[in-house]
């Protein structure tokens, strides 16, 4: 049995073939630019590659430059996620203010 490494092995071409194939409605230059700016900004596996493409050919009104706008912003993978904490913090907060003798209509 042979355990290559390499796999999934990058198969660009045939896949802007098969994007060709299967939307002949893009042209394809406009495919091919857009693979290589997206590849120039973020440099994507292939399989990531692989799925945003297929995504695109399966939306009939998807067009190639959709590519670059379906990307998340870069900002977003440097954002640390709020800690428990933050939920904690905000529910002490709604509490208090439902609670709150002043807000209460009980005269």
């Amino acid at each position: 049995m042979n355990h290559d490494t390499d796999l999934p092995r990058p198969a660009t071409t045939q896949l802007l073939a098969l994007a060709a194939v299967a939307r002949p409605d893009w042209p394809i230059e406009q495919l091919q630019d857009a693979v290589a700016q997206l590849r120039c900004q973020e440099n994507p596996s292939f399989g990531r590659l692989l799925v945003a493409v297929a995504q695109l050919m399966a939306d009939p009104d998807a067009e190639p430059a959709d590519l670059l706008a379906a990307r998340p912003e870069a900002w977003r993978h440097r954002r640390r996620p709020p800690g428990p904490e933050t939920a904690h913090r905000g529910a002490a907060a709604a509490r208090a203010a439902l609670h709150n003798p002043t807000t209460d209509s009980t005269t």
